[in-house]
Parts: structure tokens; sequence; C-alpha cells
């Protein structure tokens, strides 16, 4: 019996990025062949942009792991239980941002299923500086999608060929062709409902955006779509890594334009993942018109105020959710082992933004253990810089920065600069930053953000909380606090006076305030709709944002209407692509080069 069916075969590149293929001679007898996909020649890259802690960090001088995040639960589970062991002045010696840089030696397997690279490909772009249990799988399905949009490219319908569901989808989203055919081939092939597909999609959208033609889906079909990882420091500032981002593009873009096979067309896409978005959009200000477009994903347009908590408190985790005690642990489950790393630019550009809300900081009061919860002050009026993120506990209870806390490892002493003065350079990069990128947008913008209040809701307000069913002073907000806690707690005196016929004489009445570990607003677990719903009003306004319920923050790819939404919102992108041009003669390849 002879074996006579057809293997793919993975697309290498040489030394010079001339694509090839590696494969070898056999008898006559032995029936296999080797199917081979070359790329079209006209290249459109797309680059990923990760958010924040998604890039791995290492030490500038020692080239040892700063930041590099466990993959899987195992490797989580002795991460999150050797972090016991670090001090506060150990995280602030790992996490300091002038001593770090991005490391892209992490792992990126590529499974020899992905026909569109290899592993060293993988790296070359830089996917070994992402986490990759957070990426690389949408890393891969953004590879296969965009470059295989068929699940059998290059064969006949008959013999099996068919549009991938989430390609497929896209010619019905908003009810399809009138004349639907019908899918079925062969009693062994049948080819996915589409529509159902896309009618799924759009009920978990809540929207029904316009579908693409068929000639639209087509033209995926005439670009090659390598996809690029930008891995950034993300303690430094975004605008220091939206200038780097743009160095990145000019870069890749030249790299393509000298090997002979490609025609560079001279544009990227930028796909960004929440604080991504911020370097995204920087970049986009920046890098004139060599980015097609771009698609936010949970990007925190107007920051987040659980930034705020994480500094009296430490990371929040959930009762009995391993992955948010594992990462609490990891990062740093209290004030004094998160505050240096909070303390840096990048953190503090999540802190929420003038175009947040205002009054998501509250003082609350609840008569009775089951009592209605009634806000006695909230903040900020207008300027969260200097209503709120430039107060510390010095001058005042509910201070967001404890000086005592910035500066464990003596790092400051050692340059001579006082650790609050080292603070404030960084919130005023961080305001300085905010009032320069504003609301701006690429002209080709498309997202989602999470809506979520089931599940994965958010903190859309922070709030202290006290127990008392007697009247607050009018200067509450300005008293000092009595024994300052780690754990998001703060002693107020109250004054409290007696009645002359029991004792002539006032004391003192200590009232303990507490953060609540409550969220309260729909979103994605970390970013509130107050700030994801702002992808809306960015300027000028984007083409389509999607929200939709059902998904994690950090894990929003895992979730297959939000992978569904990020490609159709670069098959928009695709469509503003200029004409592809005449195909090119393959160039003979290099000596040592895959054939």
């Amino acid at each position: 019996m002879t074996n006579n069916y057809t293997r793919r075969l993975k697309l290498q590149f040489d030394k010079d990025g001339t694509p090839g293929f590696n494969s070898c001679t056999s008898p006559e007898s032995f029936k296999q062949r080797g199917f081979a996909v070359l790329p079209p020649h006209d290249v459109i890259p797309v680059i990923f942009v990760p958010g924040i802690m998604g890039s791995n960090l290492m030490n500038r001088k020692s080239n040892e792991e700063a930041w590099r995040p466990p993959n899987g639960k195992p490797a989580a589970l002795k991460v999150a239980w050797d972090a016991r062991n670090l001090s506060p002045a150990d995280r602030q010696e790992l996490f300091n941002a002038a001593d770090t840089k991005v490391d892209n030696n992490g792992p990126c397997n590529v499974p020899d299923t992905a026909y569109w690279l290899t592993t060293e490909e993988a790296h070359r772009r830089g996917w070994g500086g992402l986490h990759s249990d957070s990426y690389l799988k949408i890393l891969l399905r953004l590879e296969a999608t965009l470059n295989d949009v068929c699940t059998l490219p290059g064969l006949t319908e008959e013999r099996g060929s068919q549009l991938l569901p989430d390609i497929g989808m896209l010619e019905y989203l908003d009810g399809g062709p009138d004349k639907t055919k019908d899918f079925r081939q062969h009693a062994w092939n049948t080819k996915p409902d589409y529509a159902a597909i896309a009618k799924k999609a759009m009920t978990a959208w809540g929207a029904r955006p316009k579908a693409l033609s068929i000639e639209e889906i087509q033209r995926l079909g005439d670009y090659y779509f390598p996809v690029w990882a930008f891995g950034y420091n993300w303690l430094r500032s975004n605008k220091e890594a939206g200038d780097l981002l743009v160095k990145k593009i000019d870069e890749i873009i030249d790299g393509y334009s000298k090997i002979p096979y490609f025609n560079c067309v001279g544009k990227v896409i930028l796909v960004t993942h929440s604080m991504g978005g911020l370097v995204g959009r920087w970049a986009a200000k920046e890098a004139g018109g060599k980015i097609l477009g771009v698609v936010h994903c949970v990007q925190p347009v107007a920051g987040a105020p659980v930034v705020y908590r994480r500094f009296r408190s430490g990371t929040e985790s959930g009762a009995w959710s391993f992955p948010e005690k594992a990462f609490a642990a990891i990062v740093g489950n209290d004030a004094a082992k998160l505050t240096p790393a909070l303390a840096a630019p990048g953190p503090l550009e999540l802190l929420p933004t003038r175009h947040y809300p205002p009054g998501w900081l509250r003082v609350t009061r609840r008569r009775g253990m089951f009592g209605e919860a009634e806000t006695l002050h909230t903040l900020p009026k207008s300027d969260p810089y200097e209503e709120i993120y430039g107060k510390t506990t010095d001058d005042c209870w509910w201070g967001m920065v404890d000086p005592a806390l910035l500066d464990p490892a003596g790092l400051h002493a050692e340059v001579n600069k006082p650790p609050i003065e080292a603070y404030d350079d960084a919130l005023t990069m961080a305001r300085d930053f905010h009032a320069e990128l504003q609301l701006t947008a690429h002209p080709q913008t498309y997202g989602f953000y999470g809506v979520d209040e089931g599940k994965h809701p958010a903190f859309g307000h922070v709030a202290w909380e006290v127990t008392h069913s007697g009247d607050m002073p009018p200067d509450l907000m300005a008293r000092k606090d009595r024994g300052r806690s780690l754990n998001g707690h703060a002693t107020v005196p109250l004054k409290k006076e007696i009645p002359p016929d029991d004792l002539d004489t006032a004391y003192t009445l200590p009232k303990t305030f507490a953060l609540l570990n409550e969220r309260n607003q729909a979103g994605d677990g970390t970013v509130p709709a107050d700030s994801g719903c702002a992808l809306e009003r960015l300027n000028p306004q984007p083409k389509d944002v999607i929200n939709m319920a059902g998904m994690d923050h950090q894990n929003c790819f895992d979730h297959l209407p939000a992978g569904q939404a990020l490609i159709y919102g670069i098959a928009r992108v695709i469509q503003q692509a200029p004409p592809p041009t005449p195909p090119k003669c393959m160039a003979p390849p290099n000596e040592g080069a895959p054939t």
C-alpha cells in the first residue's frame, strides 16, 4: 500500500530574511508530497504591544532576570512561595526603572503545527520579550489566522479547503448575504456555519457591525502579515516606550524593504493590550503615516482607581482565586512590598486622569453591619494630581503614598536625592504625559473593552469606610493618621466631648478607616467601564468600539468573542492598505538558505 498523503512544510527564513522551505528527496515509491505556501510579497507587519508587567525585564548590569512572570500553575506556585522571602528592599532592587531593560530571552516555543514561523524566527521578532502564558497563544493565533485564512490553503473546496471561522464569519456580521448556500460538500466535510458563528459573536458584543464583503475578505490574501512583539520597560514612562516603538517600526519597515522577495508597504498595524494602548497611542501620535491602523484591547484609557488602592494596601486578591493570590504574592501583597515598584513613571501613568469621572475616592460610613453606605466625602473635585496623588500619609491619613516606604534599599540616598523628591519627579512625568496624550488616537482605530458586572467587576471607585453612628467632624479629611498600616487601614483621632456632670474634660476617641475590597463597577476585573468606555471618546472617534462581558483583563484573549473582535478590527484596518503590487519572481536563495 502506497502512502500518498500531503504534508505541510514549515515556512523558514534565511539570515537575510528571504522565505523558503526545508525538505528532502525520496524514492519514487514514496508518494508523500510536500506542500509549501509562500507568503505574498506585499508585507504589512503586525506589532503586538503588551500591558504592564507583560514584558520580561533584566538587570542592565548583571543581565540577571529582574521580572519574568512564571508560566504554568506549578511554576507560579513556586515563584509565589519564593517571593515570601523577598524584602521590600529586594523588590526595590529588582524593580528599579533606571537599572532594568527588556529581556528578550524568555520562552516562546512555537509548535510544529504553526507553519508560518519557527521558534528562532519568533525570537527574532521579539516574542521572547513577552510573558509566554499571557501572550503566546494570541501571537500564534494572529500569525495563523492572518496568513492562513483557509484551513487547507491552496486546495479546492471539494478537497476540504474552507475559510477559518474567525474569517468566514466576517461576511455574516450584519446578517450575511441575501442568499445562503449549502455548506455541505461531502458527508465527511461540513463547512462551519459562519452565519451561526457570527450571530453568537454579535450576541456577545451586543452590536451588529457592518459585515465585510467577500471581496474585502479576499484582500487579506493579498498581503503577508508577520506578527512581531514589542516588549518595553513598563517601569519607565509610556512616552519613552512609545518613542522606542516608533524606532522599532522604522527598523521593521527598513528590514523588509531590504529583502528582495518582499515589497514593503511601508506601514504596520498595531495591536495593543491594556497599558500597551497608551504606548501605541503615543507612537501613533509620533509615527506619522507609518501606522495603517490600531486595534486596542481592554485599554485603561482614563486610568484605574485600583492603582491608588494598591499604594495603601498592596495587590488585592480574591478569597479563593489561586491566580490572584499567586499574583499578589509575587508582585507584593502589602504597601511596603509594592510601593517601590508603583512609584515609577509607568505605573503612575495608570492612575485615573482628568478624563475619569471625578469623585472616585470616597470616605463612607455604614450604620450597622447591614446598613446602607453613606458617602461623607469625595475626591477629586477637579485635579487628581494635586488633590490625591501629591498627598502623602504625612499630609493626611488618606494620602496615597507613604514616604517611609519609598526607598527601603537606600537607592535614592546613593544619588543624594530625597525619596519623596524622586517620587514627585515621577509623578510630574506622569502628569505631563497625560496632558500631552489627552484623548488622541489614530484615525483608523478599533477596539473593545469589558462591561462584566457579575464575574469580572472592577474598582470603579475606591472607598475608605468607617462604622460609626455619631457625627463626623468637618475637618475629617485634614486630620493626620496615627499608626500607619500596610494593609489599607488608617487610624484617625476624633474628639468626643463628655457632658460636664460626667467629666469636665474631653478625650480622644481613635476611629479606624479601612479600604474596602469590593469591586463595585462593571469591567474586566481590572479596568472599570468608566475607563474602558473612554475609548469611544478618543479623537478622532474610533471606527468601531465593542464592549462585552465574560472576559478577564489579563486573559481577555482566552474569551472567544474578544479574539473575534480583534480579528474583525484588523480586517477592517487592512481595507485601508494600498493596492497589492504585481507578483515578483522568487530571488535565487543565498548559499545555505532553506529551499
